[in-house]
């Protein structure tokens, strides 16, 4: 018995110890089986930085082949210069500051006028395009009552028609307002 009291206030004495940091262990109840607490884990300098890997060279790998839904390439400008060459306002006046709204609407698609010289098969080819547009007094599209071209067939024609027909006019100055309007197609010369 006195066996049996020795051992119950080992187990006592060294359960209410501390010795895993703070941790403290209770008896198991009688019939169940005692639980060990985890065993210490010593403590060790912190790990340094592993030592630096050369990396292995990569072969370069070839580009991808375009897929089929990847845009087409840029394409280079028609090599053609397209510039106002007259600009007559109906009733007048026909002084600057009238042809100024008419100049500001259009000049900026020049780009897009050029695109359709590209069709026209003959690269030297040199013409002009008149046409009459009437511009409402509150600008906006115009309508386009004549045509006249010494350059290209009905598609050119049509290309035009369709760029000149979506430009947003300004207001003009004199209300509703026909002006004619005449533009030259000349190929770029080529630099040697």
């Amino acid at each position: 018995m006195t066996r049996l009291l020795v051992s119950l206030a080992l187990l006592v004495a060294g359960c209410s110890t501390t010795p895993h940091g703070g941790e403290t262990t209770r008896p198991a109840p009688s019939g169940a089986a005692a639980v060990e607490p985890p065993a210490p884990v010593p403590s060790s300098p912190a790990p340094s930085a592993p030592p630096p890997v050369e990396s292995a060279a990569v072969p370069p790998t070839a580009a991808p082949a375009p897929s089929a839904s990847a845009p087409p390439a840029a394409t280079e400008p028609p090599a053609v210069d397209v510039k106002n060459i007259g600009m007559h306002i109906g009733g007048g006046p026909n002084d600057a500051p009238t042809k100024g709204p008419f100049k500001r609407s259009v000049e900026p698609h020049f780009g897009e006028l050029a695109t359709c010289w590209a069709g026209i098969g003959d690269p030297k080819a040199t013409g002009d395009v008149s046409l009459d547009l009437r511009v409402e007094k509150d600008g906006g599209l115009a309508k386009i009552t004549k045509t006249k071209a010494t350059l290209g067939d009905e598609a050119f024609r049509a290309c035009l028609l369709d760029v000149l027909q979506k430009i947003q006019f300004e207001r003009p100055r004199g209300g509703a307002t026909v002006v004619s309007y005449s533009l030259r197609f000349t190929p770029k010369k080529a630099t040697p």
